[in-house]
C-alpha cells in the first residue's frame, strides 16, 4: 500500500527524471538567488522568475532544497499558491537560512 508521502516522492522523482537537466539547474539557481536575497519567497516566486512554468518540477526542486543539509532555507509561513490548478492551496514560504543565522535566530 502506498502512503501519501510515497506517492508524493514518486511524483517528484518522475517530474525530475523527465526534465531537461538545464531546466533543473535554472530552477536550482533561482532558489539559490531567492535564498541569498534575504526576502521571503515561495514556489510562486520561483515560477515567476522562469520564462516557462514547469509544472510540478518547481515544487520538487524546492522540496529537494528544503531537505538538503546544511540547511539552505527555513520555512517561515504559508501563502496561497498562484497556480490556478491548485485553487489557492497554501504553499510554504521560505527565507534563506544564512539570513536567519546572521540575525542569530537559528544556529
Amino acid at each position: 500500500m502506498s502512503t501519501p508521502e510515497a506517492l508524493r516522492d514518486a511524483g517528484m522523482a518522475q517530474a525530475e527524471q523527465a526534465a531537461d537537466p538545464r531546466v533543473i539547474l535554472a530552477i536550482d539557481a533561482a532558489i539559490a538567488a531567492a535564498n541569498a536575497s534575504g526576502e521571503r519567497w515561495s514556489a510562486n516566486s520561483i515560477r515567476n522568475r522562469l520564462p516557462v512554468s514547469h509544472g510540478p518540477l518547481v515544487g520538487a526542486r524546492v522540496r529537494a532544497a528544503a531537505t538538503r543539509r546544511p540547511r539552505e532555507m527555513v520555512r517561515v509561513g504559508y501563502v496561497p499558491s498562484s497556480l490556478a490548478s491548485t485553487h489557492a492551496h497554501p504553499i510554504a514560504e521560505w527565507i534563506g537560512a544564512a539570513w536567519l543565522q546572521q540575525l542569530g535566530e537559528i544556529a
